[in-house]
């Protein structure tokens, strides 16, 4: 029976050479998903190439560690900026909810306002859906919505985090990542999760070109690397060729 394979690209509107890695990716390559960054500085941009790329489904990436929220969060920005020290927070129980609650609406309003649709599924910067004093309010506003998630069943399993009616794939990886990136280690993926039986897969990747924004992150060259690899044409016969059919959230 064929499987589902869902490549989602990550980081949408970060920047516009995250935002032509991406869509190369996807026109030249297996990369037909993508998620949003809405207050990221290229969103506009990203949304304007959408527009000539319908076969590429777009996503939200709920955004609580870099930039400035859309509304006001006090309990959680310092001067006035989101950060990683969201996991401190969370592991002192000390997460403003209902701030995130209100946010997490005004980014997926922003999101329609600038797409002109809404988002065809949500997952969010750095994981942090996956909190799981955060992961209900996701859950059930994506139910709400009628979008898809992303779920790491892994942190799923490990805190007991009950899912909603929200589509989402039997099976997501975020191992395509690092220093090693090749076309082996995404296929070792795939084989893997073969063999636990997922007949859907998201795997989630970051293709880019490296501008002056992606050239701070920490996660840089690699970029490049996996743009190189999931653009290669080996790559997509060898998908074929394991019984997979590359689609979106859409087709879940």
């Amino acid at each position: 029976m064929e499987k589902l394979l869902i490549v989602n690209a990550d980081d949408f509107g970060l920047s516009k050479g995250q935002n032509y890695g991406i869509v190369e990716a996807c026109r030249r390559g297996v990369v037909t998903s993508t998620t949003a960054l809405v207050n990221g500085d290229a969103v506009e941009h990203a949304a304007a190439l959408s527009r000539d790329l319908p076969e590429l489904g777009v996503g939200m990436h709920f955004v609580l560690t870099l930039g400035m929220p859309l509304s006001p969060m006090p309990g959680l920005t310092r001067d006035g900026q989101l950060g990683k020290w969201i996991w401190q927070m969370a592991e002192q129980d000390a997460l403003p909810l209902e701030e995130i609650a209100r946010e997490l609406d005004c980014q997926f309003n922003r999101f329609v306002d600038i797409f002109g649709r809404e988002p065809t599924h949500l997952d969010s910067h750095h994981h942090v859906h996956m909190i799981p004093a955060i992961f209900p309010l996701v859950a059930e506003f994506a139910a709400r919505k009628g979008a898809g998630m992303r779920v790491d069943r892994q942190v799923q399993a490990a805190h007991d985090l009950t899912l909603s009616s929200a589509p989402t794939t039997q099976g997501f990886s975020s191992e395509f990542y690092g220093d090693e990136i090749s076309e082996a280690l995404f296929l070792k993926v795939l084989d893997e999760s073969a063999q636990r039986g997922e007949r859907s897969l998201e795997v989630m990747a970051h293709p880019a070109f490296v501008d002056n924004t992606v050239r701070k992150s920490a996660y840089c060259w690699p970029r490049l690397a996996e743009l190189d690899v999931l653009t290669s044409p080996s790559l997509k016969y060898a998908i074929a060729e394991r019984g997979y059919r590359l689609g979106r959230f859409n087709d879940l």
